[in-house]
């Protein structure tokens, strides 16, 4: 979708190194004439939740790290993710362009990646024709059969990375300064197994909403992620995560204006 946006070996491979090479080191001593490497360190440590899952039992392979091995490599994930397609926002409302000095990014076209769903999105909450000039299907788009505006209820599936640019391009999960490849730091919000651990969702609600005395109706949105209500401070959520319907599409700039040049980008 992107052909010009880069990818996260720089800063992966600048973290394997450092956590690798210690836990490579100690598995070769204990297995003679295995000769792992750094790099083979970030391949193994997910066996254990794959094959964990695939047979529904624990698997042998997590009993080779330690917990904070495994800390470790959620790390390598956290930098995967936020340099793959990650960005991560300073705010200046209403402008949402990964591009700006406003904002410190992990991936400057990984947001773009995003644009397409959420402006399907945006069309399914109002009710309106799609108006997307970036990946989406124009001819599915474009037709009630294909894509129909009058459901109560739609599925999506996705990739983790997809997800990853949707969520970064709707502005959610705004991380203070950029992820150091060479130490993790405690207090990041950027967490990987928080943002699109298996099965990992996003649910977006639109409700309709009474006064307390039943005289007025108004529509707002709210966003899960993995059940977590999402705060919603972009476009003025409430302690609810409740955010104004209206408030919530103008808060979508950078979407709704086809990622404000960063499409053209990723063609340049």
């Amino acid at each position: 979708m992107c052909p010009n946006a880069g990818d996260s070996s720089s800063q992966t491979d600048t973290w394997t190194n450092i956590y690798g090479a210690p836990i490579a080191a100690r598995l070769n001593s204990q297995a003679l004439g295995a000769n792992l490497t750094a790099s083979d360190i970030s391949s193994l440590i997910p066996l254990c939740a794959f094959e964990t899952l695939a047979t529904m039992s624990p698997s042998p392979f997590c009993d080779l790290f330690t917990s904070s091995e495994f800390a470790q490599y959620e790390y390598y994930s956290d930098l995967d993710k936020y340099y793959k397609t990650g960005c991560a926002f300073f705010f200046r409302f209403p402008t949402y362009s990964c591009s700006t000095e406003d904002y410190r990014y992990g991936q400057a076209l990984g947001p773009v990646q995003g644009v397409g769903y959420l402006n399907e999105l945006l069309s399914r909450l109002t009710g309106l024709p799609v108006r997307d000039g970036t990946q989406t299907n124009r001819t599915l788009d474009s037709s009630p059969h294909t894509f129909p505006l009058d459901r109560n209820l739609y599925v999506d599936f996705s990739h983790d990375n997809q997800m990853i640019a949707i969520y970064a391009a709707m502005g959610l999960f705004k991380q203070a300064k950029p992820l150091d490849p060479t130490a993790p730091d405690p207090e990041r919000t950027w967490i990987t197994s928080h943002l699109v651990p298996f099965s990992g969702r996003m649910v977006t609600e639109r409700l309709t909403c009474s006064n307390r005395r039943g005289l007025s109706k108004s529509q707002f949105v709210r966003i899960l992620i993995n059940d977590a209500v999402q705060p919603l401070g972009f476009c003025g959520g409430d302690r609810n995560g409740l955010c104004e319907l209206g408030a919530f599409v103008e808060s979508q700039r950078y979407a709704r204006h086809n990622g404000e040049g960063d499409f053209e980008k990723c063609f340049d």
